[in-house]
């Protein structure tokens, strides 16, 4: 055996978001989206983990599990219910949470924005808004100036491409829903604006603070043919966002696999007319990618290894979108911020942290600077319109009890992290 060894001020941790672990996030797009007729989720994300009360309980967890670095995220709709109004209690209670974390000996990580919005700001319409941006900073200016010296470590805005695919475009079933290339492009401008100001509002708040957004990159293996379509989707989903990041303090990637691209004759031959006009362009690709997000690994070879999400099981993938990262933002540090694998199988997801730490370790022995390793998730949770049948946890939750079960695999990171080192 051999002994990886990664730096002593390398960042070890685990994440959650909000909505999909406090539960009763009643004033949020999400909760609408979850209760409205027709609604594309499978279950309604209620209690949830009920981490909203339990947090103490569950940072504990953590902590003894060997993790060094919590990263979780605040809630837009708790924080500012009514346009223009902060609520002082949510504020009081964001401050204690942090507060527990760093009492547990754990590095906080607060993410800004994971998906969900107020509900008000949803109405106004969301990303596609202008004068959204402005507001999520001002929220942003307020949550900073409440936490004051308790966090150094910002996400800003969490898979802003997701948002915009799964929202605007409706690849994954997210609110608002809509369909069409002109909400997508618009929900894009919002996002990059919404980027820039969310990441000044913080460094005006607290300048010692580091922030980045966290984005949702593939690791895209086209045919020859499906390539100029994965160039043109790279280019709106992932390089336009990763662009507008260029000046944050560091770039947080979230890879789960790897996406083989294989398209039929009569796709390829769409494509092909449509990649001449990018108005018709945008009117082709969005049944292509719903498609897609139906099958995943539809396009690897028959048999491939899959997950609970559909994905194939691709572990090393994430190396591949670091590298990406280093070629487009050179220089620029590095978090992985997600990484991990859903499967009622813990042996799985220790292989998965295994095999994926390994190729980020190579990654680094070229010289990219990779500055922590954040697995998703702490917990078994809400998994967005998938609801609560994906198992990602580190740490599993009884959907009838909220029982909460260290894995191996969150005692087999925790070593990792103790000991800096990683053996193959």
């Amino acid at each position: 055996m051999a002994d990886l060894v990664f730096p002593p001020d390398f960042l070890w941790g685990a994440a959650t978001a909000a909505h999909q672990v406090e539960g009763d996030n009643v004033h949020s797009d999400w909760w609408a989206w979850e209760t409205s007729p027709g609604t594309p989720c499978v279950d309604r994300s209620g209690i949830a983990c009920d981490h909203y009360r339990r947090y103490r309980e569950d940072v504990g967890l953590l902590a003894e599990a060997g993790l060094g670095t919590y990263r979780y995220s605040i809630e837009w709709a708790r924080v500012e219910p009514v346009e223009g109004t902060f609520a002082q209690v949510e504020l009081d209670h964001y401050r204690r949470m942090t507060d527990a974390v760093l009492d547990a000996g754990l590095t906080p990580m607060v993410t800004l924005n994971h998906f969900t919005l107020p509900l008000w700001a949803a109405e106004r319409g969301g990303w596609m808004a202008s004068d959204t941006p402005a507001r999520f900073a001002r929220y942003c200016d307020a949550v900073v100036r409440a936490l004051g010296d308790r966090v150094t470590w910002y996400c800003t805005i969490n898979e802003p491409g997701v948002v915009a695919l799964g929202g605007y475009l409706g690849v994954f079933g997210f609110p608002p829903g809509t369909t069409d290339a002109g909400s997508w492009r618009r929900s894009i401008a919002g996002l990059t604006e919404g980027q820039r100001r969310s990441y000044a509002a913080v460094k005006e708040a607290r300048p010692e603070a580091r922030a980045g957004a966290t984005h949702s990159m593939q690791a895209w293996e086209p045919d020859d043919a499906s390539r100029p379509m994965v160039d043109y989707l790279r280019r709106w989903d992932e390089d336009v966002f990763l662009e507008a990041s260029a000046g944050d303090d560091f770039v947080g990637v979230q890879t789960y696999t790897q996406v083989d691209v294989r398209l039929g004759r009569v796709t390829r031959a769409l494509v092909g007319a449509a990649l001449r006009s990018d108005r018709v362009m945008r009117t082709v690709l969005p049944p292509i990618l719903r498609r897609q997000a139906r099958d995943p690994a539809g396009g690897a070879p028959p048999g491939v290894r899959r997950t609970q999400m559909g994905y194939a099981f691709a572990p090393e993938a994430v190396a591949a979108t670091v590298r990406r990262v280093g070629a487009v933002l050179p220089g620029r540090e590095i978090l992985v911020t997600e990484h991990g694998v859903a499967t009622d199988d813990d042996a799985e997801r220790v292989e998965f942290i295994d095999r994926g730490l390994a190729a980020i370790h190579g990654a680094m022995a070229e010289g990219l600077p990779v500055r922590g390793y954040i697995h998703w998730s702490a917990f078994d949770n809400f998994e967005w319109a998938r609801g609560y049948g994906m198992r990602f946890g580190l740490i599993g939750v009884d959907r009838t009890t909220l029982a909460r079960t260290v894995r191996p695999s969150a005692r087999h990171l925790g070593a990792i992290a103790r000991s800096g080192r990683l053996s193959i």
